[in-house]
């Protein structure tokens, strides 16, 4: 597997994880998100942490396309 496919597999993944948080919280996603990071952060999990990073970023990036 290529590092391009594992990628791509990545991001879509957490495209739709993004999706599922946009719909279930909608303008309150990136807050929660954050607020979950500094749990994950707090307990000194910082792989957690910048997992749920990650997904807030694609929340913002798809707010960006749109907005």
């Amino acid at each position: 597997m290529t590092i391009e496919r594992n990628f791509k597999e990545i991001h879509d993944l957490t495209g739709n994880v993004a999706q599922h948080y946009i719909e279930k919280y909608g303008k309150e996603a990136v807050p929660v998100l954050e607020q979950a990071a500094q749990v994950f952060e707090d307990n000194n999990d910082i792989r957690g942490r910048n997992r749920i990073l990650r997904l807030r970023d694609e929340i913002l990036i798809a707010q960006f396309g749109t907005g």
